[in-house]
């Protein structure tokens, strides 16, 4: 069973992974890129649980930074990631699993991520980060996680719901 759960996580991460680097990215919109990964994991982690929502992120975040795209350390990406996925799906209480919640929850989620990245990235001795554009580029990232989260949620729960069902049963 943990198997086919797997399969299914994998499959979510790549897939996000893949249109944020091939389709989001390239889009040139103001502020930050939409962070379909983060998202995504946030709602792995809301759908399968805190647990699931930290490999999720782990996974997202190497294969973000082994992208040729990439202009972070390895490993980064990977520990922030990781750290979002766990904690909102330890966030959540099970009763509250109202949708404007989890948008909320998702777009603070991005604008961590967003957040995160560049303070990592400083701490480590990246020069890459320019600080006047950090607000913005975490202002945009929260309004974008917020718009696709209220595609991405309920599709990751939908898609979800058989699999978790018949792991809870058994």
């Amino acid at each position: 069973m943990v198997l086919r759960e797997g399969l299914f996580i994998g499959t979510c991460v790549f897939l996000a992974v893949l249109i944020e680097l091939t389709l989001l990215s390239r889009l040139g919109i103001p502020g930050a890129t939409p962070d379909i990964v983060v998202v995504s994991i946030v709602a792995i982690s809301f759908a399968a649980g805190p647990l699931f929502g930290a490999i999720a992120g782990f996974a997202a975040g190497i294969l973000l930074d082994l992208s040729p795209s990439s202009d972070t350390l390895v490993g980064v990406n990977a520990i922030i990631y990781l750290i979002i996925g766990f904690t909102a799906g330890f966030w959540l209480d099970p009763r509250d699993r109202k949708l404007p919640v989890m948008i909320g929850i998702a777009a603070l989620s991005t604008a961590a991520a967003a957040f995160g990245t560049a303070v990592v990235d400083t701490v480590l001795g990246g020069e890459r980060v320019n600080w006047t554009e950090v607000p913005w580029i975490t202002l945009s990232a929260a309004l974008y996680g917020a718009l696709l989260s209220v595609l991405i949620i309920p599709l990751i729960a939908r898609l979800a719901r058989p699999l978790l069902t018949e792991i809870s049963v058994s």
